[in-house]
């Protein structure tokens, strides 16, 4: 009985093998599609916070995005610098790479939810639109939209955790396309879907929940924001950096899986960095001390997953 089961895996083995030689295996690339990327450096970004956010939750947006541009100790690695100069290896058709320099040009929050507390993409537009005739803000620049824990936003929690838009061309536009983020606060809607790894999974297989270096609903919140980061600027208008086809594309992270780690698997995330003094499980150091965990992006210059160039 033990020898018909080893010849059945043993055929098991080759057979798999055999189809795995025979079926050709997607490979795991970008394609560019002669669309616009976000070249204009520096890139000025502005923040518009919906809701109620505490001044330690907005402290810790702030400084991530400072991060992206900032420099911190040389034993500081890796950082979110050497995280976002990964992008550097995209380039536009005219030979210009994705901007390094990112500078907040300005901040503004709307505590009374002055659209209620249920949102839909229409209404993220009006909010970004609203934003544009009331503040210094550019078409040139990015609007980073987040909104707090007490809202949802259509689709949130079920289908994403924040996206990368942009407006149709509109006089308040000067009849040009805008691109803006979104992104929510999931911790008391969904920490398991939007704040993983830091938040226990309900279903499926037993997961390995690590300790956050701020908050589950921020520290999701950025890993998010860094998602959608990558993503508008590599591909503002769904027509620059992507694979699959334009429906349903797989974008600089995504490709990814979203991965954190080297080794990572969604139950295991593993080769996370510890801070010895908090026990905060994370993977680059930001400015002040600040600790995050970010995705993979892909790297067109090395075509691997990576977080620091």
């Amino acid at each position: 009985m033990k020898q018909v089961v080893s010849i059945v895996l043993i055929l098991f083995v080759f057979s798999s093998l055999a189809f795995s030689i025979l079926v050709p295996q997607p490979s795991l690339t970008l394609s560019y599609h002669n669309g616009s990327i976000l070249s204009r450096d520096p890139l000025k970004v502005y923040i518009l916070f919906y809701g109620s956010f505490s001044y330690s939750q907005k402290i810790v947006v702030r400084a991530f995005l400072s991060s992206l541009s900032t420099p911190t100790k040389a034993k500081d690695v890796p950082n979110v610098q050497k995280w976002w100069s990964i992008t550097r290896g995209y380039v536009d058709l005219s030979g210009s790479t994705v901007a390094q320099n990112v500078e907040i040009g300005g901040e503004s929050t709307d505590v009374h939810y002055r659209l209620g507390k249920n949102l839909t993409t229409a209404n993220l537009t009006y909010l970004v639109l609203q934003y544009l005739q009331n503040s210094t803000a550019s078409l040139n620049s990015l609007l980073l939209v987040f909104t707090a824990a007490d809202v949802f936003v259509e689709g949130f929690c079920k289908d994403v955790c924040g996206q990368h838009l942009y407006t149709y061309p509109t006089i308040e536009t000067n009849w040009k396309r805008f691109p803006y983020t979104w992104v929510g606060n999931a911790e008391s809607q969904c920490p398991t879907v939007c704040g993983r790894p830091y938040a226990k999974f309900e279903y499926g297989a037993p997961t390995q929940t690590l300790k956050g270096p701020n908050d589950v609903g921020m520290d999701g919140l950025i890993f998010t924001l860094a998602n959608v980061l990558v993503g508008v600027v590599t591909n503002p208008f769904r027509n620059a950096y992507y694979r699959g086809d334009a429906s349903a594309t797989e974008e600089a992270v995504g490709v990814c899986m979203d991965r954190h780690g080297l080794g990572f698997s969604p139950a295991y995330p593993h080769n996370i960095l510890k801070d010895n003094k908090t026990g905060a499980n994370f993977n680059v150091h930001g400015i002040q001390s600040y600790k995050f965990l970010v995705p993979f992006i892909w790297n067109p210059q090395t075509l691997s997953c990576a977080i620091q160039a």
